[in-house]
């Protein structure tokens, strides 16, 4: 009988299922990181530039809610900053970046 490698209920970039292709080298240093696809894909849109709401990550890479992904990265040390900007109705919303410095460090398959 065939054994459950992974605990149900587990997200499996936390139950040891990722086998460590997603990787992210930042240059100069040893450091590295495994993303999860959609961590990489949120990542490398980061770093494309620009400040960027919760709705516009979500619209422009079909994902339900990139706050959680947002969570993980910056649990594993990627630094993701926000600012909090008050919207034309009186309500407020973050827009999220990465601070300068991180051109031509896409995140990519080793």
């Amino acid at each position: 009988m065939r054994q459950i490698e992974q605990a149900p209920g587990t997200r499996s970039e936390h139950a040891g299922a990722n086998n460590g292709t997603d990787k992210y080298t930042q240059s100069g240093n040893d450091m590295q990181i495994s993303f999860g696809h959609h961590q990489r894909r949120v990542y490398n849109f980061l770093l494309q530039g620009g400040r960027h709401s919760v709705a516009d990550i979500s619209a422009a890479l079909r994902l339900s809610d990139p706050r959680a992904l947002i969570r993980d990265l910056r649990h594993k040390g990627i630094a993701i900053s926000d600012e909090w900007v008050k919207a034309v109705h009186g309500s407020r919303y973050k827009r999220y970046f990465v601070p300068g410095g991180y051109a031509g460090k896409e995140a990519r398959n080793e």
